[in-house]
């Protein structure tokens, strides 16, 4: 490195707007007219960037999966080899052996470790040792110790350290691609990122960490990967914002408070329209307030924080419920239910979604008479469809098919009666139009079983939801942008954990920015973690003799920390109060107040949520503020609000 600079690899900021996915396929396209014969690998986060990202490029060295699909066919190919498998049980023999002994008696694991038992004869170490004979990734947020299951988080984890053990896999990396790009890296685990560094650093590769670090929405990041973001390049700069007017480029901004990420419009956004500056509206009632300004804006992108309000809104709040609570869509990172549920494609992962979008399409040219359409459907989709019923040679097979297909028809589109949707499948059951296997793999998982029994209605509310698509969250609009967006202010106590009030609350009193609040955070959480992994239980369920035992660390301790912290504004704001209430009145009750992540972690997601949710408009955007969450700091905010860019009203 020269200067301590890592010349061959740079940190792209893309803010809101700025054009990273086209600056993504431009570089990509460059480089393969200037070097022909090179391999190009681009991470993404998630399928549907990898998806987006495919879109007019061909596959001709070019290789676009998410990051977990990518180090399982990478790393994967040594999952068997002896050193691997030797590696695995370093790592992870005690938590095996632990697992085993089972002490606590967790009713679980007794469970799991008798069917083990039963199927090969005994569960010992050893045992489980000579029966793993390869590792694998499971695909689930969980781990499989005893057969050698990596989960979601572990693949990432236990790559890393292959990587880091044996160099020659690492070079092999930086061998292969001669250009990197890491998407989002913000929401990339700083596992992941030392992986692509360290192949890449001192060869002749080149890698690019793109994104914006405001629009972090994962909580994989632990902070310890800043010190190396410091020595990579930063040549590329895209400081023009291709979405929003100018009055809403100038809030974002005011939000951020960063010289260094500051926008300008682009010069084809540049009228203004003074009726429809940003607004902030300061509501006793917003459901009440929200419904009165439908009229305004029939057309608006209404942002709630939950998924669950967002499907509430559409009418699938129950379908979405059922879906979210399946064991493979509850990992964050991965599919999920959001996914799967709004993907109207014939990509859909899921088995059951696939197939009642591909009946929607049906009914639709079904309704057109279009039925070459959907023949030509049943052909694109042959694992799914009867070849011999779905065959029409002649006219007497047209008026068969039209009559097998009334009847799926009617069931699907039948708006004065409920029927749930393991109706439609019984109904393709009983027309034989879809392969028995096909259904029965459905049918015969339990997962299904609640997701079946939801009303078909719902599954059409979300058909007719994505004709407009008007209705989002917060987390899920990253890449998303409309005319006018309606930001509903709300906390969260739940995943994911949002104090929007709070954040307000500090941003009215204290002057800060993304980076300073982040370095806050990450500081913070080191030390709090050195407390709490130095006590042999949780905090949040601390008993009095616990406390009592520990009264002198945990005592010396919050002094050490308000000490710390004793001239920092934002410490200060958010979370000293706890600590000198304990020292006042030392009890488990109060313990349990201090060193806790949630706070700093809350406000920060809330600042970052704010300004997503505010970067998503390109002409109108109105805030929705309750009134009565204000009060103490009314006056404060409502300045900042006016030295921001808003109206308020």
């Amino acid at each position: 490195m020269a200067n301590g600079i890592a010349e061959n690899m740079f940190l792209v900021n893309a803010p809101a707007g700025s054009g990273k996915t086209t600056l993504i396929k431009k570089m990509i396209v460059e480089h393969r007219i200037h070097n022909p014969n090179e391999n190009i690998l681009c991470i993404t986060y998630t399928n549907r960037a990898a998806d987006e990202l495919k879109k007019g490029l061909g596959t001709d060295k070019l290789h676009i999966s998410t990051i977990h699909s990518f180090l399982n066919s990478f790393v994967g190919i040594y999952f068997s080899h002896r050193r691997i498998l030797d590696l695995y049980f370093e790592l992870y023999g005690d938590a095996i052996q632990k697992r085993i002994a089972n002490e606590a008696a967790d009713p679980k694991i007794i469970t799991s470790n008798e069917k083990y038992a039963t199927k090969f004869g005994t569960l010992s170490f050893e045992v489980v040792k000579s029966n793993i004979k390869a590792i694998s990734y499971n695909e689930s947020q969980y781990n499989s110790l005893y057969y050698g299951g990596l989960s979601h988080d572990d693949l990432l984890y236990f790559s890393e350290q292959v990587f880091e053990s044996y160099p020659v896999i690492r070079k092999r990396l930086s061998q292969k691609y001669q250009i990197i790009f890491l998407d989002e890296y913000q929401d990339s685990s700083a596992s992941v990122m030392r992986i692509f560094y360290k192949a890449v650093l001192g060869t002749n590769s080149k890698l690019y960490f793109l994104g914006d670090k405001m629009q972090q929405i994962y909580k994989n990041y632990d902070g310890t990967f800043e010190l190396e973001l410091q020595f990579l390049r930063h040549d590329i700069s895209l400081s023009t914002n291709h979405r929003s007017i100018p009055a809403i480029v100038n809030i974002l901004n005011n939000i951020y408070n960063d010289p260094s990420y500051k926008q300008e419009p682009s010069p084809v956004n540049t009228t203004i329209d003074p009726d429809h500056l940003p607004r902030v509206l300061i509501c006793p009632n917003i459901p009440e307030r929200l419904e009165s300004e439908k009229g305004l804006y029939e057309k608006a992108l209404l942002l709630f924080l939950p998924n669950q309000k967002k499907f509430d809104t559409i009418g699938a709040g129950n379908l979405y419920r059922q879906v979210k609570n399946m064991d493979k869509y509850s990992f964050v990172s991965q599919t999920d239910a959001v996914d799967v549920l709004l993907d109207d494609t014939e990509e859909n992962p899921d088995s059951l979604f696939k197939l009642l979008f591909l009946i929607n399409r049906i009914s639709t040219y079904f309704e057109l008479n279009n039925l070459g359409s959907i023949i030509q459907l049943f052909k694109a989709n042959s694992k799914i469809f009867n070849k011999d019923i779905c065959m029409v040679s002649n006219h007497t097979d047209k008026i068969r098919l039209k009559e097998l297909l009334n009847i799926i028809i009617n069931t699907y589109c039948e708006f004065n009666a409920s029927y749930a949707i393991d109706s439609i499948l019984d109904s393709l059951l009983q027309t034989n139009v879809v392969k028995e296997d096909y259904i029965s793999l459905i049918k015969g998982d339990e997962e299904y079983s609640p997701v079946l029994s939801v009303d078909i209605s719902e599954f059409r509310a979300i058909v007719d939801f994505l004709k407009t698509q008007n209705v989002s969250t917060q987390h899920g609009v990253k890449g998303e942008s409309h005319d006018t967006v309606f930001f509903i202010a709300e906390d969260s106590s739940s995943t994911p954990i949002v104090h929007m009030y709070r954040f307000f609350e500090l941003w009215s009193s204290v002057d800060f920015s993304l980076g300073e609040l982040e370095q806050f955070y990450y500081e913070y959480l080191g030390l709090i973690k050195e407390v709490i992994n130095s006590l042999e239980f949780k905090l949040s369920t601390i008993t009095k003799d616990q406390h009592d035992k520990n009264i002198k660390y945990l005592t010396d301790k919050s002094r050490d920390i308000l000490d710390h912290y004793k001239d920092h504004e934002i410490f200060n704001k958010l979370c000293s109060q706890p600590y000198q209430k304990y020292l006042l009145n030392q009890n488990a009750t109060n313990a349990k107040a201090c060193f806790k992540e949630s706070v700093p972690y809350g406000t920060l997601s809330a600042y970052r949520l704010f300004y997503v949710g505010c970067s998503r408009a390109r002409r109108n955007l109105t805030i929705f503020i309750d009134n009565d969450k204000i009060t103490s700091f009314e006056g404060k905010f409502k300045e900042k609000l006016a030295r921001t860019g808003f109206v308020v009203e």
